[in-house]
């Protein structure tokens, strides 16, 4: 089973978010903020009918654009978020102010390639029911390459419908960006060329908003700051304002028509591939044609794709389509293999008259009693009646007797060159390196 995840590059996932969960105030790595987007992304469906949420490692790495094999890492950033408290200052219908404190993550496991966390049913009520929705594109933080940028992306995007943020204070925008603790960036020059400008430069580059800052000021003081915010026209021209991708794709549709939650139809789509999943809503259809399923539908196609029951007519057509793939690329190789062979064959002839042309210029310089003399020395040491023969008929360009002409001339003091040297100065391919690739196609072709 070949797994298809590199498709979640493209896909451009919208999640809605609680506006007080987009202000945690804890100092969070980057890959620990697109960790919390991307978890709560693959749970929202069932935020309030399911006890424990699971996503694949690979997938959840995938959606967070980081190295899956980086386990260590991954859990860390999972702990720390088990350590984080998330505030709720709530203005109740009553005009009461309340407050409330949870922990963000209070459970998470890692077992066998798959990730399974929970949340607190207070915190998922607030997370599935909020007044107030920010939706955010997952594709780009998937691209954000700093923490500031993705807190900026984030506090912007939920206020692009009004086409700017809200006056902040300077000493809230701070803790927004959490760096309110860090002495360095009590001068509003400093956090906004260090902070703001680099944050700014990031979201413009990445994301499917264009801002800019606005300051106010109190003399020379600058005592509040907004963002105006623009559609950004080039991540438009690139399809990243539009529906999501993966909810057109005929597979994501099938598998919700069957009565698959979106989130596992997604996650499925991007994980395993369109060709996988559509085998196996094939599979499924026709057991529950047969009357097979004694169950559901949707729960044999969960047990179908995730633990790759087989199609035998799909396995029958895959092994055809297989087998004549191998054929095909046989008959390329001994295509390649035959060609190789007549190049060979091509050079060396050329080698051998070229070689007898030089010995034709030698034996020109001597008298035909000479040359009659030197042809029958050589026949002399020949060791059988048949290069014998073939002397005869092909002279000083015969192909049997070559090594033993080029043997006897160098005996003779004639400088001959070899077959590589003189390769080399017509411009062909050597005779050890076309030799060394046929005999690996050779190897490839004996192979069963």
């Amino acid at each position: 089973m070949v797994k298809n995840v590199e498709k979640t590059s493209k896909d451009k996932q919208i999640l809605k978010k609680h506006v007080a969960a987009i202000h945690i105030g804890a100092k969070l790595s980057l890959v620990q903020r697109k960790l919390i987007n991307a978890l709560l992304y693959n749970a929202y469906d069932a935020l309030l009918t399911a006890r424990e949420h699971h996503i694949t490692t690979a997938l959840l790495c995938e959606m967070i654009g980081f190295d899956s094999h980086n386990t260590a890492h991954l859990k860390s950033a999972l702990k720390g978020l088990m350590e984080t408290i998330v505030e709720f200052d709530v203005l109740e219908e009553d005009g009461e102010q309340s407050w409330e404190a949870m922990v963000l993550l209070p459970y998470v496991k890692i077992k066998g390639g798959r990730c399974t966390y929970r949340y607190e049913q207070a915190l998922a009520e607030k997370l599935y029911h909020p007044d107030v929705y920010s939706k955010i594109n997952l594709s780009v933080l998937r691209e954000m390459n700093s923490a500031h940028a993705l807190v900026l992306y984030e506090n912007c995007y939920r206020y692009v419908d009004i086409a700017h943020t809200p006056w902040w204070d300077v000493d809230i925008f701070r803790k927004l960006m959490s760096v309110d603790k860090l002495a360095s960036y009590q001068q509003f020059k400093l956090l906004n060329r260090a902070v703001i400008q680099p944050a700014m430069k990031e979201v413009n580059a990445l994301s499917n908003i264009h801002i800019e800052l606005e300051t106010r000021r109190k003399g020379r003081t600058v005592t509040g700051v907004r963002f105006v915010i623009r559609p950004n026209a080039q991540m438009s021209l690139m399809g990243m304002e539009g529906e999501d991708a993966v909810t057109d794709m005929a597979a994501y549709r099938s598998l919700v028509g069957e009565g698959i939650s979106k989130t596992l139809a997604r996650a499925w789509v991007l994980e395993y591939g369109e060709t996988y999943v559509f085998e196996k809503l094939d599979l499924a259809s026709k057991q529950a044609a047969s009357g097979k399923i004694k169950s559901s539908k949707a729960g044999f196609l969960k047990s179908a794709i995730e633990g790759d029951y087989r199609n035998e007519d799909a396995q029958i057509r895959k092994q055809v389509a297989t087998a004549q793939t191998a054929k095909e690329a046989r008959l390329r190789v001994q295509a390649q293999l035959e060609g190789l062979r007549a190049a060979l064959r091509e050079a060396e002839n050329s080698y051998r008259k070229a070689v007898a042309r030089m010995i034709d210029e030698t034996l020109a310089t001597m008298t035909q009693e000479r040359r009659d003399a030197v042809a029958a020395r050589f026949q002399q040491g020949l060791e059988s009646r048949v290069q014998v023969e073939a002397f005869k008929r092909a002279g000083w360009a015969d192909r049997l007797n070559a090594p033993a002409i080029r043997a006897f001339w160098e005996g003779e003091g004639l400088a001959l060159p070899d077959q590589e040297s003189w390769a080399t100065s017509t411009g062909r391919s050597g005779f050890g390196t076309v030799a060394e690739q046929i005999a690996k196609l050779e190897a490839q072709l004996a192979k069963p």
